[in-house]
């Protein structure tokens, strides 16, 4: 028998779990080697602020670019399939994605330790949940995702740019695309566990509001933690959308990222929750309505004929029907237009970036 005792003190490793590893994201982790070098340098010994970490961060990538572009030039080996501004501008755009990506996953884990974490009533619901905590900076699991990240972006490249461009692969988009595909995998990471986490979710056993499961409170806080990680991550994508303007990327490349990067994971995203508020509802009322039948039941084989038996029966009836109408999810036409806009804003971010070719297919 699993004490209360038992649940609270698991409940607070999970608590201590995110407090610790929120600074041990791969978001955090780099600007966090970025702040220790300067320390190291310069022999400061107070950690640096944030912002001051993202601020020398982008200058060390514009140093790096800098330093290739000058090489190259200096070797005759540049070309103008990406020029220094362009390439740049991409780059430090997606180091700024990895800054807002670390505080909006920031916030998904601070509303997990805050809203949802004391309403888990199970000890093994409570492991799963640490172990998906653990895998945001499980060193294993970052491995694995940035090898095959990594390498099916960089490996067939020098086969890919001739498809895209007139005059083929050449050393100069070389260290930009590399430091593009690993900021991009820093900013990504996370989409996947996120999918990941509604999944999880709707297999725990929850403290609900067992009249109408659906507005229970930790319904609208497990529905708001996973909108909002969507709007940040649909806002990101805009910027990254826009961005991709000054690339000189044909606008066919330019849709495919708008469809593997925007709408397949956002929709899937959509989906997922409302699968994963469903079941929680779903399930919550199966085990009240269960009891409620086998209440009814135990007074069928009593005294049917008993005037007060009758008005029990007559009244777990009652209850049973109401609470079998009650809704089966959350779903709204608030929610519903959230998920269009949602897949509207990276389409607008496309065409604010092409608006030129756009205007000249219609000329």
């Amino acid at each position: 028998m699993i004490t209360d005792s038992e649940l609270i003190q698991k409940r607070l490793e999970v608590k201590n779990e995110i407090d610790e590893g929120t600074n041990k994201t791969p978001m955090a982790r780099l600007f966090n080697f970025t702040g220790r070098v300067v320390q190291k340098i310069t022999r400061y010994r107070k950690p640096l602020p944030f912002i001051v970490c993202v601020l020398v961060s982008a200058v060390i990538t514009l140093l790096i670019l800098g330093l290739n572009y000058l090489l190259l030039f200096r070797t005759g080996q540049a070309t103008t399939q990406i020029t220094p501004i362009s390439a740049a501008i991409v780059v430090e755009t997606s180091l700024l994605i990895v800054a807002a990506t670390y505080f909006n996953i920031s916030m998904v884990l601070a509303g997990i330790r805050d809203g949802v974490v004391d309403f888990i009533m199970s000890l093994e619901d409570l492991s799963k949940l640490h172990e998906w905590v653990s895998l945001g900076w499980s060193p294993g699991t970052v491995r694995r995702f940035f090898f095959w990240w990594l390498l099916i972006p960089i490996g067939p490249m020098p086969l890919l740019v001739p498809l895209f461009s007139q005059q083929g692969f050449s050393a100069d988009i070389l260290i930009p695309s590399f430091l593009f595909a690993v900021l991009g995998g820093l900013s990504f990471y996370y989409a996947p566990l996120m999918v990941l986490l509604p999944i999880r979710l709707s297999n725990y056993r929850f403290k609900l509001y067992e009249n109408d499961p659906a507005r229970s409170e930790i319904v609208d806080t497990i529905s708001t933690i996973l909108n909002r990680f969507t709007y940040g991550y649909v806002f990101l994508n805009v910027v990254f959308q826009l961005s991709l303007a000054v690339a000189n990327l044909p606008i066919i490349a330019e849709a495919a990222f708008m469809i593997v990067f925007g709408w397949l994971p956002v929709t899937t995203q959509y989906f997922v929750n409302q699968a994963c508020i469903r079941t929680i509802i779903s399930r919550s009322k199966k085990r009240t309505l269960n009891r409620i039948r086998a209440e009814v039941q135990s007074l069928h084989e009593g005294d049917v004929k008993n005037k007060e038996n009758l008005e029990a029966i007559n009244r777990l009836v009652d209850y049973h029907e109401r609470i079998r109408a009650t809704p089966n999810s959350n779903l709204n036409m608030q929610i519903l237009g959230n998920f269009l806009n949602q897949l509207a804003l990276p389409l607008l971010g496309f065409l604010l970036a092409n608006i030129n070719t756009i205007i000249d297919l219609f000329r």
